[in-house]
């Protein structure tokens, strides 16, 4: 098949964004993978048009997932039985997809079987050793490499050693293994020393991603996200600290004024908190305790702080206490968080 024309480069550049916009966590999943599968083709002493092939298949091979609902593309927990069957289906629906061009039929059946497994056990159709075709057993290890060596939503990348070590692993089961030969020496050629954080550009982005992790009472975001975050993320590059504010006597003031009007108060401090801080990144843990990460653009007293956050709220307290985020996680936070009750009460 000869090189597509500027239309159809066009068109597959416009396929491949289209798919980009709306899964930012895997933002130049496809460019990797197509360059991966045109230097391996290249390592297997392939025709150029067999290059050419892999390499325009490579950059289509998930534009099925337009048709995957955004709740569980970009789910970050684990799928479910009917979920799992929907998003298995984005091979078949991108040869679907695809066979509406006819100058891309070629691509449509690689683009299929991009899942099979050497061993029968892929999908969709369980194919197994020669009966995948060719450029799709290499496109089955470019995609799992750059999966591994990516950050995802649901788990952090691999270094290279460790990726390499999977694909040699899987070499023979998962992966044809003479292709998979091949794959590994083009991968520590091209890759070592690269990092790909597969990380939202903009806050809109980052706010897709962690709707999964929305308290639903104040809309601010749980303690599971903000472990999440703080793994993927260096705070001293965007923010300058992380502050634990703590809601005192919450249980006398539900006693007092019910539990509607606690409610309202915990809706309200985490709007505050947003206010404040000029911020979204505001978390919610053990009900009436919050952590902000604050940016560093925002300087402020401790006195002013706690002013502006507990006005209006008769019978409360509010505390604020630095803390130090690094390596540290939310299991930790609420022994630390018993050590300062306890500290407050001697």
């Amino acid at each position: 098949m000869s090189r597509p024309s500027v239309a159809g480069q066009e068109i597959v550049a416009m396929l491949t964004n289209m798919f980009e916009v709306k899964d930012a966590y895997t933002a130049g999943h496809s460019k990797r993978v197509a360059f991966y599968c045109l230097k391996i083709a290249e390592a297997m002493g392939l025709s150029e048009e067999d290059q050419n092939t892999v390499f325009q298949s490579g950059l289509l091979h998930d534009i099925g997932k337009i048709l995957t609902p955004e709740a569980i593309l970009l789910k970050p927990r684990n799928f479910k039985r009917k979920e799992y069957a929907i998003m298995k289906s984005h091979p078949t629906d991108g040869e679907k997809m695809i066979n509406f061009i006819p100058s891309f039929k070629a691509y449509a059946h690689i683009v299929r079987h991009h899942h099979e497994r050497y061993d029968g056990k892929g999908y969709p159709d369980g194919l197994s050793g020669d009966a995948i075709p060719l450029l799709s057993r290499i496109m089955t290890v470019a995609d799992a490499f750059d999966a591994m060596s990516t950050n995802r939503i649901y788990r952090a990348q691999k270094n290279l050693s460790e990726a390499i070590f999977e694909i040699d692993r899987c070499s023979g089961t998962q992966f044809d293994p003479e292709i998979a030969k091949y794959a590994i020496s083009v991968f520590c050629t091209h890759v070592e020393g690269k990092e790909f954080p597969c990380i939202g550009e903009h806050a809109i982005q980052e706010e897709r991603f962690a709707f999964f992790f929305k308290d639903t009472l104040t809309s601010a975001f749980t303690g599971e996200y903000l472990n999440r975050f703080l793994a993927k993320h260096k705070i001293e590059q965007q923010f300058d600290g992380c502050l634990l504010i703590q809601v005192h006597h919450m249980h006398r003031y539900n006693k007092r004024y019910g539990w509607k009007s606690g409610d309202k108060v915990l809706i309200e401090m985490a709007l505050r908190l947003k206010i404040v801080f000029a911020t979204h990144m505001v978390f919610r843990l053990f009900g009436d305790d919050f952590v902000i990460l604050n940016p560093l653009h925002v300087g402020l007293e401790e006195h002013e702080i706690l002013t502006k956050l507990a006005q209006g709220f008769n019978g409360l307290e509010l505390s604020l206490t630095p803390i130090n985020c690094e390596n540290q996680r939310i299991e930790k936070w609420e022994q630390f968080e018993r050590h300062l009750n306890v500290s407050t009460t001697e």
